[in-house]
């Protein structure tokens, strides 16, 4: 995209050799606003080539190649990207390559660290297609995507029962918060709230205890008879296996296997289970109870989180995916060979 910014430089005709910053090359920066202007229209606006810009306005290639450079810096030439909506073909594509029953791209580019504005419309649609209704259980893990969903409005499902598919975590970020996300989701969609309160790694006496309770069995029985499941597909840093995430107390043999997690579960690029210390302790719904819930919506966006969508498909711990259109075509060009995603 070509446009003027309005930083026009010196009047035209009164060229002007400036040294007061250098660029990448060593070289001084062009400040001419006249020949920053008539090179990005040329290029940009009129398709030319460098050569013939410079043949044109009586500079070397060279010259044309930083006018352009430099116009991109000072604002004179903005590129923009821009998403275009994904069409039914590539949603229907990405979910039979994946192995799951069905795939929601978003239209946009959702920001990795806060992507409900983007995703909102699409995991509101998951949920409509997810036929919940009153009384039934809609399970919700931790994570900056669930965090984020919980804080946008989404359809109204008058009835359905909002419960933590694990525990909260003592961590200051609220993402970890289960119940908060939990009582967020239920209020953007006039459902109710059931509130787990409990840590989400007890010691052995405490986890025997809060099992013993009647008001946090009644909320870890409706893991059992759940219709739907909304999770956040955990990356995990492989190019760092000596640093663990702060969410779980992981061992370092684990993380050099794991490239991600769902609800706590980790797995590695196949979709096998990591097991690690943290796995038995875990007060969270098991991966035998995921894999029995219809409906496991994982919500994901950005490049960075492929190679764990992709395993998170293969685990099965998530049969439809939620996502933006950049990473949705970037999965679609992604081998994803290896056995189905979906188990029966």
């Amino acid at each position: 995209m070509f446009s003027r910014s309005g930083r026009e430089g010196p009047e035209p005709g009164k060229q002007q050799a400036q040294t007061a910053s250098a660029t990448s090359d060593g070289l001084p920066p062009i400040r001419d606003g006249a020949l920053l202007l008539t090179a990005a229209y040329l290029y940009y606006a009129e398709d030319r080539s460098q050569e013939e810009i410079a043949r044109r306005i009586g500079v070397s290639r060279s010259t044309v190649s930083r006018l352009l450079a430099e116009a991109r810096r000072t604002g004179i030439v903005r590129i923009e990207v821009t998403a275009l909506p994904a069409d039914g073909s590539l949603e229907q594509h990405l979910a039979a390559q994946l192995g799951i029953e069905r795939v929601y791209a978003a239209p946009g580019i959702a920001d990795e660290n806060d992507p409900g504005p983007i995703l909102s419309d699409a995991a509101g649609k998951a949920l409509i297609d997810s036929g919940l209704t009153a009384d039934d259980a809609l399970l919700v893990s931790w994570g900056r995507a669930t965090w984020s969903i919980s804080h946008t409005e989404l359809p109204s499902l008058p009835g359905a029962v909002v419960l933590p598919a694990v525990g909260g975590l003592n961590d200051d970020q609220p993402w970890f918060q289960t119940n908060e996300i939990a009582r967020r989701l239920a209020a953007s969609i006039h459902g109710r709230a059931r509130l787990l309160h409990a840590p989400a790694l007890p010691s052995e006496d405490l986890r025997r205890s809060l099992l013993a309770d009647a008001s946090i069995r009644s909320v870890i029985s409706r893991w059992d008879d759940s219709t739907a499941i909304l999770v956040g597909i955990g990356a995990w840093p492989k190019t760092r296996p000596h640093e663990a995430p702060t969410a779980l107390p992981v061992e370092k043999a684990a993380l050099r296997h794991a490239v991600g997690d769902v609800a706590g579960r980790l797995f590695d690029a196949n979709g096998d289970p990591v097991h690690s210390g943290a796995d038995s302790a875990l007060l969270a719904v098991t991966r035998e109870q995921l894999t029995r819930i219809p409906k496991r919506i994982g919500i994901a966006a950005g490049i960075r989180k492929a190679d764990a969508i992709i395993a998170a498909a293969r685990s099965g711990l998530i049969n439809v995916l939620v996502t933006d259109i950049v990473t949705a075509s970037t999965l679609r060009t992604r081998s994803v060979s290896g056995r189905p995603g979906s188990r029966p």
